[in-house]
């Protein structure tokens, strides 16, 4: 019987950062606010209206990334004593990275470049990429670790090449950034660099920066959706214990409290 499990949490995952990045990029270009041909993403949610869709779609999926690093780290804690001692060691660091991830994306979503606290934006990017790529690095450690046991060759396959073109993207993006900016020289004055046109110097480096991006976005997306196959495995319940009785009985001879609260895990 076919089982979905929590599948369904990497394919929302995967879905809501298409939508935003589409959504936002679509706004943004229609109204002008950028240039059509390979913006920053954060770019296209600089400015209203695009950057309400880009914020509140983007915090939602912040918050799925952390779950998902969660179940991924259960997932794998799951396998006690069936597995090599160096995956519990790499699974803890993993799920540290998930949280720093999601929380960069939180910074980008909240601190578009466009205000005046401009270094919570950078700051938020450089926790989104950095730790991405080394994430996605060592989950695909792990998924030849687990190989052919918990992981088939195609998936480890996938995660590997995604992972090389991350790293690549990551650094590429970084380094011509940098030095588009610093060749940036635009002859009438305008210093709105969400608009970079060719003759304002450093386009073809800043052009491959936000190119890279993207790959590196599409990339960690990519990335997500190989989780599918393992959380159809899993299913995660809540286990909770109340420590106040809710509904205490009290003997009007003896005055003693008595219950018949049930102090058992409930699971929801």
């Amino acid at each position: 019987m076919w089982h979905l499990g929590l599948a369904w949490l990497p394919v929302v995952i995967v879905a809501l950062t298409a939508i935003m990045m589409t959504m936002s990029y679509t706004i943004a270009v229609l109204d002008g606010h950028v240039a059509t041909l390979f913006p920053y993403i954060s770019d296209t949610g600089g400015h209203p209206p695009e950057s309400c869709f880009f914020s509140q779609l983007f915090n939602m999926v912040a918050i799925l990334v952390l779950c998902g690093s969660y179940v991924r780290y259960k997932q794998l804690q799951c396998l006690d004593g069936a597995i090599p001692e160096v995956v519990y060691k790499l699974n803890k660091v993993g799920l540290f990275l998930g949280a720093v991830v999601a929380a960069g994306m939180s910074l980008v979503a909240n601190f578009q470049d466009t205000t005046i606290i401009k270094a919570l934006h950078f700051l938020g990017a450089s926790l989104i990429f950095l730790p991405g790529v080394i994430y996605a690095a060592l989950h695909t450690i792990i998924s030849y670790k687990l190989y052919p046991e918990h992981n088939s060759q195609i998936v480890c396959t996938i995660r590997l090449m995604v992972t090389i073109v991350t790293i690549i993207a990551v650094f590429l993006s970084a380094i011509l950034g940098i030095l588009a900016s610093y060749q940036w020289d635009p002859p009438d004055g305008d210093d709105d660099k969400f608009k970079w046109k060719p003759e304002d110097g450093g386009y073809i480096a800043h052009l491959i920066s936000t190119f890279c991006e993207w790959i590196l976005g599409l990339g960690f997306v990519c990335y997500y959706g190989t989780f599918f196959h393992d959380f159809r495995k899993v299913d995660l319940k809540m286990n909770m214990r109340l420590h106040v009785d809710p509904f205490p009985v009290i003997n009007e001879e003896t005055h003693s409290i008595s219950s018949a609260w049930s102090t058992e895990p409930r699971y929801a």
